[in-house]
């Protein structure tokens, strides 16, 4: 990600409004992109599988929308990382008003994070690997921290042949990075040793699963 934070913008709180909202997101996505967002909080489902006393990282967990899937009354380690300090204030706001308790929240680089490998039962990463110039990093540290049989849940742009993808989707402007491809990613996810259990694209929006062998 640039170093200036974008997050902390008008577009940026903008962004995280809508991504709050998940007909305001759909809504937005098709208008704009031309996808779907509907599988990224069906994506969130994964949080509620995660058994008593396991961990999940989040990150980036922007706002702190996947909050919304966290049970209620269950004892689960959660770790919400960002390297945006406006997404981690966001985040901790979003935990106060939907009484979500116990969230560790944490200002770190997805390629390069404090925590000890095979600490993590699920890793979600949501909108992260477009932003950074390194995704394969990202994706070399999520495999990292999993525990053996551990979940990544993912969802990210790709590029694309598409013309809208191609006049929209500019590496290096805006909160884009090094933008990989579809097929970058599941290379990316095979090279760390994760296997890809289900995948699906719609538009320029790529959503993943994936289990740590």
């Amino acid at each position: 990600m640039a170093e200036k934070d974008l997050y902390a913008s008008p577009a940026g709180a903008v962004y995280s409004a809508y991504m709050e909202h998940r007909w305001l997101s759909r809504l937005v996505a098709r208008t704009v992109w031309g996808g779907d967002t509907a599988p990224y909080y069906e994506g969130m489902e994964a949080i509620g599988e995660v058994l008593e006393g396991r961990t999940i990282v989040d990150c980036p967990c922007g706002a702190g929308p996947a909050l919304r899937a966290v049970p209620s009354g269950r004892q689960l380690r959660y770790i919400a990382a960002d390297l945006s300090p406006a997404m981690l204030r966001r985040a901790r706001r979003r935990a106060r008003v939907r009484g979500v308790d116990d969230v560790e929240f944490l200002q770190a680089d997805a390629t390069d994070l404090p925590l000890s490998a095979s600490c993590a039962d699920l890793f979600l990463s949501f909108w992260g690997l477009h932003c950074f110039e390194r995704p394969r990093v990202a994706i070399a540290e999520a495999a990292r921290v999993l525990v053996s049989g551990g979940r990544l849940a993912g969802a990210s742009f790709v590029r694309g042949d598409a013309l809208r993808q191609r006049l929209l989707i500019r590496p290096g402007h805006g909160a884009f990075g090094a933008v990989p491809t579809e097929e970058e990613v599941v290379d990316g996810l095979a090279a760390e040793g994760l296997l890809l259990t289900a995948s699906s694209r719609s538009g320029p929006f790529l959503f993943f699963d994936a289990r740590a062998a």
